[in-house]
């Protein structure tokens, strides 16, 4: 195999294994001023999902996630016996997010 179909070849690769899906949840129940965003901050963090967590101003609270459906399935179930002990999930809206530019660490935004 020659120098440049090599080149490419492994360059698709990487961009695969690189390529992780953007999902946007909004959480609703008693999710503002009870810990609820540092709760979301240890789980990310635990399972190595990069994004981040911000209040709304309807009292919803929107994370991001970076990651496969299957891991942010996994975060999802997780997440109500992961959180503070005054607060409490209501529902949790899923969608996926399209040309999201890639994301490092976990953040809590104000």
């Amino acid at each position: 195999m020659g120098f440049f179909k090599r080149h490419k070849q492994e360059n698709k690769n990487t961009s695969q294994k690189n390529s992780a899906e953007t999902w946007q949840l909004t959480v609703s129940g008693i999710v503002q001023g009870v810990g609820f965003r540092w709760s979301v901050l240890n789980l990310a963090q635990q399972m190595k999902i990069a994004g981040n967590v911000r209040n709304n101003n309807d009292e919803t609270v929107t994370i991001t996630l970076q990651a496969g459906s299957n891991q942010v399935n996994q975060f999802c179930s997780e997440l109500p016996q992961n959180i503070s002990p005054f607060a409490r999930i209501s529902n949790i809206k899923k969608e996926k997010l399209s040309n999201v530019a890639k994301m490092s660490g976990f953040h809590v935004l104000y």
